[in-house]
């Protein structure tokens, strides 16, 4: 179960850190953050609904689950987006980046301060290495110092650190992982038009190339990753996951050196080494099996990988 939660999270690295690279090439043609933030989530609705009903899950779920899933989709995943965004332009890409991925510490501080989750010296030395790795990716070039945009930053690492502790250990972690992603998705939509109210910069006319894209975008990180990060996390714990999702910054770089012709520099490789060594350390280590282990592993099938649907009444 171990090895199947770490493979999962690994992949929804690599799909997170592979989605930039059509976003990028949605902005010169007339999109921008807010509209892809919209578009990523309401394109991938349809598909959700499919699977769900393919699958014969229920859309019902209790008021208490309800309004855990707004409010997890709303702060968890909308305003993660929309503070990284807005930081991207005040303190750049790479500071910005660096600091949003201190999230993996701010999981391990909300475990342990609200459930008494203790971590182990393995789990411990993993975790100071991944950030020290992350640091490598920091990026100078004439970055402002901005401290709105250093704290919008941070503040998306605590935001989204909450949504991966919030689908470990709330009342929605018995939820099917589609389930949760569809409620969510909704909920960041309905945000980001409220946002939009006031903002208006959803340019919903996108040209075809754009909104091309922009699928591509949504079906990779608001579909396939977001869904193998849940169900990750009921293998591993959500402080366990957080950094195998390290990956991501080694899996942008590399996809953007691929196929954006970035430079792949040498504290960037030093930084993926260190990263993976944490990753390798932490999958070495015996830790104690979450306590959603067995849940996880009902949520998929053997053959294809995908979770079963509940038995109807």
């Amino acid at each position: 179960m171990k090895a199947k939660g770490i493979l999962l999270t690994f992949l929804s690295a690599i799909l997170y850190g592979i989605a930039p690279v059509f976003s990028s090439k949605s902005y010169p043609l007339g999109s921008n953050p807010i509209t892809l933030t919209f578009y990523r989530e309401f394109l991938v609705l349809p598909l959700l609904l499919a699977v769900l009903l393919l699958r014969r899950v229920s859309l019902r779920v209790t008021r208490q689950q309800l309004i855990t899933l707004l409010l997890v989709g709303l702060l968890g995943r909308g305003a993660t987006t929309l503070m990284l965004n807005i930081s991207y332009s005040d303190i750049g890409v790479g500071t910005a980046t660096t600091l949003h991925f201190m999230y993996p510490v701010f999981v391990a501080l909300i475990c342990r301060a609200a459930f008494q989750e203790r971590l182990g010296r393995a789990k411990l030395l993993a975790l100071a290495l991944a950030t020290a790795g992350v640091f490598l990716f920091l990026e100078g070039g004439g970055e402002s110092g901005s401290l709105l945009g250093m704290t919008l930053a941070l503040a998306s690492g605590v935001t989204y650190a909450g949504y991966m502790v919030a689908v470990d250990k709330t009342a929605i972690r018995d939820l099917d992982p589609f389930l949760i992603t569809f409620y969510t998705a909704v909920a960041v939509d309905l945000g980001i038009l409220a946002y939009n109210a006031f903002a208006r910069q959803i340019v919903f006319a996108l040209p075809p190339a754009a909104m091309g894209y922009t699928f591509l975008t949504a079906v990779t990180a608001s579909f396939f990753a977001v869904v193998l990060l849940q169900i990750g996390v009921r293998y591993l714990s959500a402080t366990t996951a957080a950094v195998f999702s390290l990956f991501e910054p080694v899996s942008c770089s590399a996809a953007g050196a691929l196929w954006l012709g970035e430079t792949f520099t040498l504290p960037k490789a030093l930084g993926s080494a260190v990263i993976l060594g944490a990753a390798g350390l932490l999958a070495a280590a015996k830790p104690a099996a979450s306590p959603d282990s067995q849940a996880a592993l009902d949520l998929l099938m053997s053959s294809e990988g995908f979770p079963n649907p509940p038995e109807q009444p």
